[in-house]
């Protein structure tokens, strides 16, 4: 019988003690996004800055490799986003990272990546991993917005249009 008052009076302090969950505005915490696409390009942009950062890799393909012994050509381009892009990129990558689009298709792992970022300071990042998904750009409305808003500012520069789907 003590046994079950016991029990009984430990659940209840249990259920007592445990909050729910608080869901809190985290659009002016972020400090920092990375939107890799397809291995080669990669957007660097702040939240305290005006100023962001593409770089674009030449490192050869599967078909076509470097050299032996030759150097990776880097090109670097500002960009600039005003703040309620910044805003609308970080809620398109986050709801991407917590709600993850599910492709149709399968590709090889040669074609269609997508690599997100959030930092949220030098002890917290989020993080999500698209691979073999054909275009990411039309995996969802999401992406395909994010791709839009990306392409409005950053021009010339191959992000994962019109891959192909097969090789």
């Amino acid at each position: 019988m003590k046994i079950i008052v016991f029990a009984g009076l430990l659940i209840m302090v249990t259920g007592l003690s445990c909050k729910p969950a608080v869901k809190r505005d985290v659009s002016g915490l972020w400090e920092r996004l990375l939107i890799i696409s397809e291995h080669d390009v990669q957007i660097h942009i702040s939240n305290d800055n005006d100023t962001s950062v593409v770089n674009v890799y030449h490192s050869g393909s599967f078909f076509q490799p470097l050299p032996k012994n030759a150097k990776v050509k880097i090109d670097t381009l500002k960009v600039f986003f005003s703040k309620v892009e910044k805003d609308t990129i970080f809620s398109l990558v986050q709801d991407l990272i917590t709600n993850p689009a599910h492709s149709k298709n399968f590709c090889t792992e040669f074609i269609g990546s997508l690599d997100l970022r959030v930092s949220y300071g030098e002890q917290f990042i989020q993080s999500a991993k698209y691979s073999s998904v054909c275009d990411w750009n039309t995996l969802s409305d999401k992406t395909k917005r994010l791709h839009d808003i990306l392409r409005s500012r950053i021009k010339n520069v191959y992000l994962g249009e019109k891959a192909q789907s097969s090789l």
